[in-house]
């Protein structure tokens, strides 16, 4: 939620050095690297292949499928044309990165679409969910027990949404919810918080449908010391209405904090959801089926606390120190293995 800047002469864990930008440059910084790790873009793919023909190893982190990405264009508001160009590069760009598949040592899939669509390029395609919180962090039996105490007792529903205030994350459903939750007579309260370019149509949707005495708009605050606990001290349920499937952390961290998640069937969300066994889809772009699918979360809030429970214990399987190390321990065994297979 919090915009954060690293600088170099901080005391850091670790050093952090600028990349060259000359591809020669780069070349020579990086000649006799245990590995290298990129991320799998058109924009990588001679340093991909330079690195191959030189022994080094490339470990390549994925997260948009095609589909999403052209999800993604669509949300945007360009013209038809700009829409067009912008798809022409895309299907162009997925070419480059499958026929790059056969010159790395590994692939990490941020999410489970990217994973299957990779997987049979890839078979040792390996899959992670990316999450920020730690463990000490996660909900813990005791948050959730009080989050049930709180949805038994027939207080309002505490619905809630953060990020970005971008076409790409359908915040102007937002209100559309709202407002048929108002026509179906919930009574709850729905925070938003976040901020950006969307802010001011966010601000006249929420006017327009009439929903200013349940919806209200709050900054961004620190991820840790704010979001983390307001999560797992004052929400019942995230309302998360993405017109595509970026494999977007807030699945992740919004179970690791005992909330479930009620959202639009992008092919991330639906992934997660599957293999956590927690959350509620609904149809892409289908305000009233949210509304409805809440109101019905509302009259049932024991589904919503099974939910959480189940969400709690995926994303603690899942926590910031159990994915870097699972990550970690697959760039190095994916190094080692491709160098094994090349001096045979």
């Amino acid at each position: 939620m919090d915009h954060v800047e690293v600088h170099p002469d901080q005391n850091l864990r670790t050093r952090v050095e600028e990349r060259p930008k000359a591809l020669a440059d780069l070349i020579q910084r990086i000649t006799g690297a245990g590995a290298v790790v990129g991320f799998l873009d058109p924009s990588q793919a001679e340093l991909t292949r330079q690195c191959f023909s030189r022994g080094i190893p490339v470990i390549h982190v994925c997260e948009y499928t095609l589909k999403t990405e052209f999800q993604i264009i669509d949300a945007t508001r360009v013209n038809f044309l700009r829409k067009l160009r912008r798809k022409i590069w895309i299907w162009n760009a997925e070419r480059t990165r499958r026929e790059l598949l056969g010159f790395v040592a590994g692939l990490q899939c941020n999410g489970v679409p990217i994973h299957d669509a990779y997987r049979p390029n890839r078979p040792d395609a390996f899959v992670f969910f990316d999450n920020r919180v730690r463990r000490s962090d996660v909900a813990s039996d005791d948050d959730l027990a009080r989050k049930a105490e709180a949805l038994r007792s027939a207080k309002p529903l505490r619905l809630i949404f953060g990020g970005r205030f971008v076409p790409m994350k359908g915040v102007l459903h937002l209100p559309r919810v709202a407002r048929g939750l108002v026509d179906r007579g919930i009574n709850f309260q729905f925070r938003i918080y976040g901020s950006g370019p969307e802010e001011a149509r966010l601000v006249d949707a929420i006017r327009r449908n009439d929903v200013e005495d349940w919806v209200t708009i709050h900054q961004p605050m620190d991820f840790l010391s704010g979001w983390v606990p307001l999560l797992k001290r004052e929400a019942d349920l995230f309302v998360s209405c993405h017109p595509q499937g970026d494999p977007s952390s807030t699945y992740s961290e919004v179970m690791s904090c005992g909330v479930p998640i009620v959202g639009f069937a992008n092919e991330a969300f639906m992934g997660i959801a599957s293999h956590a066994g927690s959350g509620f889809v609904r149809p892409l772009g289908d305000a009233e089926s949210m509304a409805e699918q809440i109101a019905v979360l509302d009259r049932n809030r024991e589904m919503l606390i099974e939910s959480a429970y189940r969400g709690r214990n995926f994303a603690r399987e899942h926590c910031f120190e159990k994915t870097f190390k699972r990550r970690a321990q697959h760039f190095a065994e994916a190094a080692k293995s491709w160098r094994r297979s090349r001096t045979r």
